[in-house]
């Protein structure tokens, strides 16, 4: 198995036996409780006070979303005016490995919209195919035929600071291979490509700007038929 390299930015613009009985349920009924318990405090623990996430050490960017890098782990954190909000994700590889084509190339467009769900932050893709003013009998109709799909779910790490943002970590998100930000499926056929290679894939930037953010990423795909001068150590 042999493996291909890209390079690519994603860019966003502006989820007796009555006893016997009696006792048994009165034991499944604490740990029925105690389940629970364990259940809420686990929940308590998914989000944590904002300084044990984003801390000290933390290199900030503000602009459209508020990039944290701590270490290793990526960091948005989310302003909650922004949520519902559409924005445009425009994906281009920006280098290949020799032999599989031009750097530059524009793989994929989508409009997204970032939803706050209980302890979930989740991206939704939001479809313009089909629509109607909200001053329209059949607007609910459509809209209700119109279900957004989640392209992705985050858990939410902290609450920021004033109470006003939401922190996600983002790391996973770009590692995995989330088709809307890799290589295009119709070219994946070519090279036959079978699955990515996570231990190889990396988070190269994020930078934060005022109307958008710029992440590179690059990420190795596992091929049976690579172009033959695709082996190379990285890019």
């Amino acid at each position: 198995m042999k493996n291909l390299f890209f390079a690519l930015i994603s860019l966003f613009l502006v989820f007796s036996s009555n006893n016997i009985c009696a006792q048994s349920k009165k034991g499944k009924r604490k740990n029925k409780e105690t389940n629970q318990s364990v259940k809420k405090d686990n929940q308590k623990e998914t989000i944590q006070p904002y300084e044990k996430v984003i801390k000290k050490s933390a290199i900030s960017d503000e602009g459209l979303f508020t990039v944290h890098v701590v270490g290793e782990n990526q960091y948005y954190e989310i302003s909650d005016s922004l949520f519902g909000r559409e924005m445009l994700m425009v994906t281009r590889i920006s280098k290949t490995a020799s032999g599989l084509g031009f750097g530059g190339g524009k793989q994929n467009t989508q409009v997204l919209r970032w939803e706050r769900k209980n302890k979930k932050v989740l991206l939704r893709v939001v479809s313009h195919q089909i629509v109607a003013s909200d001053s329209l009998p059949i607007h609910e109709a459509v809209v209700n035929s119109n279900f957004e799909p989640i392209l992705y779910s985050f858990d939410i790490k902290a609450i920021g600071k004033d109470s006003n943002s939401t922190i996600i970590q983002v790391n996973k998100f770009f590692e995995e291979d989330v088709k809307a930000i890799g290589y295009p499926a119709k070219r994946r056929k070519s090279y036959k490509i079978t699955g990515i290679d996570k231990t190889r894939c990396y988070i190269e930037s994020i930078k934060s700007y005022p109307l958008n953010i710029e992440s590179r990423h690059v990420k190795t795909y596992k091929s049976s038929e690579p172009p033959s001068n695709s082996m190379v150590n990285g890019l």
